[in-house]
């Protein structure tokens, strides 16, 4: 009897499996868990992708899909962060997916490029309209992604200097400088080590009553001083 029951339910998972695979994909659905925050992709754009390379699952059998090959796809997209893609018991395809952040754009003599918030280099999109912070002169790839990229990103996490820098000037490793909105004046921070402590002690600076003397007296701030905060007149 309990063969004949085993056998039964082997029986029932064959028909059910084949019933499944000759199943048509009614539908697929791209949730972009972000898009409110940003809109770098959209669903028709990467749907449109999808037909372009032959996966399109609309319409084509369960058995013929390889919700493998689309996740692969949809994560070979300059704008995507992370994705997953997988099929429900209903036959649709589903893929969720997040969107990757440009907070840096870097402008060499013959390059030009983001680093996004994993700092890890990507194309430059058109899609990205909101303001990115620019970083311009001479900085190979390893400085951005790794010094730089610390920089943008903690300046993206915050709203007091996101307010008052414009951009990143780097003549040479050990010569950075921001400038600053809106009069263009420089902070000097020599090399980038430190920019926290740096930044830090110029707000205290700031804090105390600087502002109100006015800082757009100064254009150069110097902060590679230990203990000093040296501002120069034109």
């Amino acid at each position: 009897m309990a063969i004949l029951v085993v056998g039964y339910l082997v029986g029932v998972g064959v028909w059910s499996t084949r019933r499944t695979n000759k199943q048509l994909c009614p539908n697929l659905e791209i949730t972009i868990t972000d898009f409110d925050a940003r809109q770098y992709v959209t669903p028709q754009e990467l749907a449109l992708m999808l037909q372009g390379k032959g996966l399109y699952p609309v319409n084509k059998t369960i058995a013929s899909i390889s919700t493998q090959a689309i996740e692969s796809a949809i994560k070979d997209h300059p704008m995507v962060r992370q994705a997953e893609c997988y099929l429900t018991q209903t036959g649709t395809v589903c893929v969720r997916l997040t969107q990757r952040i440009p907070i840096l754009r870097v402008v060499t003599g013959d390059d030009s490029y983001f680093v996004d918030i994993d700092r890890t280099r990507m194309p430059i999109q058109e899609s990205v309209k909101t303001p990115v912070l620019l970083a311009e002169g001479n900085i190979g790839l390893r400085m951005a992604s790794s010094e730089l990229a610390d920089l943008a990103l903690w300046i993206y996490d915050n709203s007091y200097w996101q307010e008052k820098i414009q951009s990143i000037h780097v003549t040479n490793p050990k010569m950075v400088y921001l400038v600053q909105k809106p009069d263009g004046a420089h902070i000097i921070l020599g090399d980038v080590s430190g920019f926290k402590r740096k930044l830090g002690k110029l707000r205290t600076l700031y804090d105390k009553g600087f502002e109100q003397i006015g800082w757009q007296t100064y254009q150069e701030i110097d902060l590679r001083y230990t203990g000093q905060v040296v501002g120069r007149k034109e």
